[in-house]
């Protein structure tokens, strides 16, 4: 059994979509393919529904040179039979259009129903070129597989309740020797209604749907080799890594890696499933394997960065805090949906980095009764992550004397784990940080290495 995701330039066009056959037809045995909207769909729908408050007819145009583009993939690949279902979500993304018109706000529940049209497209069509080019594919609609809790734009499967749609629609399926085919990123919540899990989450579906169906493999098909030792665009010695461990593919995702959706670990690193990171444009390219036994090609180290993070200080108002005084604090972030990337406790005090955008003020009010909490925005995250920083502890000193001359306002373990380690420094030029990191641990920097030792 095998689940097989394309994101969306891997679905971007009708080369794309060839791409993808060929790709499929090459798996044996069990398939289910999960697709990303068309490249650059999800981004206009989010633009059609902000347009939609004060431009309706604007944004219907818009919606509909959408609609004309899928078409067009249509009859570029002959799979004219879709044509008709096409329509019919483009109907529905209509009325949702009309009804933030009418509301004059894109709440967040309509603007889950409008960009779920992108998903829904794709997985439309990527069914009916498969079953034109002979592959015998059934389409499922995401909504009726994976269930969610009702929270908007970044909601949390209910794996049982996922698990037990994926046994009564999709096993019947396969059982028939069909090739599954259903969209990422959306599901539904309580009451059917529409929710999305957050930008990337295509990932996340294909990975909670091949830990439903116990899945020999989970297959990222992406526009690049695999998951690099840094962004190839920023660092030029960049490598392709051949294989990693969960733990540190989750650290790099979470710390602004681009290739794979950090929450993509968990449901496949829970069952032991390995996750493929590969390339549609090259799909003989042996890609990048994630699992429990990253490090035996040798060692690796990569590295990843994320600018405007916020760092936030949580201090207790009495001096002398008792020791529920961090777990106190963690369950208020979790309750404010303030999500961490690295932090440390000492004593009364916790210091953590969040992502621009987390719900401060709903922490200050959880906590306000027993602590104080203090801000400093415009921060750079940079994390380094490897069994060789494990291996060789010169590595770490290496790493900080990187930082030489930067304001360091925190150095920790993500997670607690030996094979990571992140900063928070107060530097814009994120891109020269990275690629001065990436040098030193590479073994690049013989001059810094030479001074430390």
């Amino acid at each position: 059994m095998r689940v097989l995701k394309f994101g969306g330039t891997s679905v971007a066009d009708a080369a794309a979509l060839e791409r993808l056959v060929g790709i499929v037809k090459t798996r044996t045995g069990a398939r289910t393919v999960v697709v990303s909207a068309l490249a650059g769909v999800t981004d206009r729908l989010l633009a059609i529904g902000e347009l939609a408050v004060h431009d309706r007819a604007g944004a219907r145009a818009a919606l509909d040179e959408i609609l004309t583009r899928h078409l067009d993939m249509a009859r570029a690949l002959s799979a004219l039979a879709v044509e008709p279902m096409l329509r019919g979500i483009a109907r529905g993304a209509e009325r949702t259009v009309d009804g933030i018109a009418d509301a004059a706000h894109a709440s967040p529940p309509l603007l889950d129903k409008l960009v779920a049209a992108g998903e829904l497209w794709s997985s439309r069509l990527v069914a009916a070129y498969l079953t034109e080019c002979g592959v015998r594919a059934q389409w499922i609609d995401a909504r009726h597989l994976v269930s969610t809790d009702g929270r908007h734009r970044q909601a949390t499967p209910d794996l049982a309740a996922t698990e037990d749609a994926v046994r009564r629609h999709v096993r019947p399926a396969l059982a028939l020797d069909r090739v599954v085919v259903t969209g990422g990123f959306i599901g539904s919540g309580p009451g059917g209604v529409t929710t999305t899990l957050g930008r990337g989450g295509s990932d996340y579906s294909a990975a909670i749907l091949g830990a439903c169906l116990l899945a020999d493999e989970i297959e990222i098909w992406t526009d690049v080799d695999g998951v690099y030792s840094a962004d190839p665009r920023v660092v030029a010695g960049a490598r392709v890594l051949p294989a990693m461990s969960y733990e540190d593919a989750e650290i790099l995702a979470t710390f602004g890696a681009k290739v794979l959706h950090p929450r993509t670990i968990e449901p496949a690193a829970a069952l032991g499933i390995p996750v493929r990171v590969l390339n549609s444009r090259r799909p003989d390219a042996p890609g990048t394997r994630i699992d429990a036994d990253g490090s035996r090609t040798g060692g690796y180290i990569a590295v990843a960065a994320r600018g405007t993070v916020t760092l936030v200080h949580v201090t207790a108002r009495q001096r002398r805090a008792d020791r529920a005084f961090a777990a106190r604090v963690l369950q208020a972030m979790a309750d404010a949906h303030v999500a961490v990337l690295v932090g440390e406790v000492h004593k009364g005090k916790l210091t953590v980095a969040v992502s621009p955008g987390a719900d401060l003020d709903g922490l200050r009010a959880r906590v306000g009764d027993f602590a104080e909490v203090q801000t400093r925005e415009g921060l750079t995250a940079v994390c380094a992550v490897g069994d060789r920083l494990t291996e060789d502890p010169r590595l770490v000193m290496l790493a900080l004397a990187a930082f030489d001359g930067r304001h360091v306002h925190l150095v920790a373990r993500p997670g607690g784990a030996a094979s990571a380690l992140a900063v928070v420094v107060e530097d814009a030029a994120v891109h020269d940080l990275l690629a001065r990191l990436h040098g030193v641990l590479a073994g690049e920097a013989d001059v810094l290495r030479a001074a430390v030792a």
